[in-house]
């Protein structure tokens, strides 16, 4: 979410931390809306195998999304979107990132530090895997399932589920100690991991050996928010930070410039910025020649939904969103599922064009 709910409350993103879809781009529409409680606050989105799926980091009992003592009855809902109906899996502590491979939905737990594999036939959970701190968002590649964690990217095999490789993220000199999670995601061209340092690393799926680290922002610090893969582009959010005391993230001051970055992922050059309206990104969609972005608003505490269409330079409309801190993007069954995460909800919206109203920049 933006910092690491961006883990924990701040920690944005999704399978891609919210850009998994079904078929095409969605755009909102006025239209009548449904808003789901969760019973808890969710963390990440996904589709596969038909379903919806939600990452709840934690129940609504007694204590704090925050509070550690709270973060132990984490699970995951697996939604039918037609019907609405919620199948409830537990899972491991603090689960937030989610990613589909091998017959399986695969659930990384950054309370704990492990990877839960659910069947997708029966949601029976398969097993529990450790992979270190801060494991976020996970993806096949290689002939295995990638997830990055706070220090390195962990290959795990789906015949085994042990633990194969792990390369270590390099720390640059005169950079600050990663204080959240880290982006990524996996293709046939590489593993393509965005880091706390400005920068986005490309590693070699077989083994995880890097071939190109790619500067995306001028500074020696910042806050990496997810990474998605759509065709032949790498698609990152990756924002500037200036820490004002300590390492902790609460204390991230965001830089004033703030886009998406896509990079080829044939030649690893960056093809072009695009502008969010001043927002930091805490998720999107990228299909076709539309962007669908969710933004936050440092002012007001709440998200907003900002649609952009090719070549992305120009913001087609601002809209507030029903919560803070909304972070996924699922478009299926011709509606858009926005997960909440303070709201503890859903937000479901049709995916009809709405009529034109002026843009709201801000952030």
């Amino acid at each position: 979410m933006l910092g690491l709910i961006a883990v924990v409350v701040g920690a944005y993103g999704g399978y891609r931390w919210g850009v998994a879809h079904e078929r095409r781009a969605a755009v909102v529409g006025n239209a009548s809306e449904v808003v789901l409680p969760v019973g808890g606050w969710p963390s990440g989105e996904v589709f596969g195998d038909g379903s919806v799926w939600v990452s709840v980091f934690a129940s609504e009992k007694g204590f704090g999304p925050t509070d550690p003592a709270n973060h132990k009855d984490g699970w995951v809902a697996r939604y039918n979107p037609v019907t609405r109906q919620v199948e409830r899996i537990p899972v491991g502590s603090g689960p937030i990132g989610m990613g589909q491979g091998f017959g399986s939905m695969w659930v990384s737990n950054a309370g704990d530090g492990t990877v839960t594999r659910i069947d997708e036939a029966d949601n029976n959970v398969l097993d529990t895997i450790k992979v270190g701190t801060f494991p976020y968002q996970i993806a096949p590649a290689g002939g295995g399932m990638w997830v990055a964690t706070q220090r390195a990217a962990v290959k795990i095999n789906p015949v085994t589920d042990k633990v194969v490789a792990r390369v270590t993220f390099r720390r640059p000199p005169h950079t600050e100690a990663a204080s959240s999670g880290t982006a990524m995601d996996a293709n046939a061209h590489g593993i393509w991991v965005s880091t706390s340092y400005g920068t986005v690393l490309r590693l070699r799926p077989s083994d995880g050996r890097l071939l190109k680290t790619i500067p995306v922002q001028p500074v020696p610090n910042s806050q990496p928010g997810l990474v998605a893969i759509q065709g032949n582009k790498v698609w990152v959010t990756n924002t500037p930070i200036r820490r004002t005391s300590g390492q902790e993230a609460g204390n991230d001051r965001y830089g004033a410039v703030q886009h998406l970055t896509e990079i080829s992922a044939t030649t690893d050059k960056i093809i072009r910025r695009v502008p969010t309206a001043g927002y930091p990104v805490a998720g999107f969609l990228p299909e076709h020649h539309t962007l669908l972005i969710l933004g936050f608003d440092t002012q007001t505490h709440t998200s907003e939904l900002i649609r952009t269409d090719w070549p992305y330079q120009v913001d087609t409309y601002i809209r507030p969103l029903r919560g803070a801190s909304c972070h996924g993007i699922v478009d299926t069954h011709g509606h858009i599922w926005i997960p909440c995460y303070f709201a503890r909800s859903i937000q479901v919206l049709p995916d009809s064009d709405p009529p034109p109203r002026p843009l709201k920049p801000g952030g």
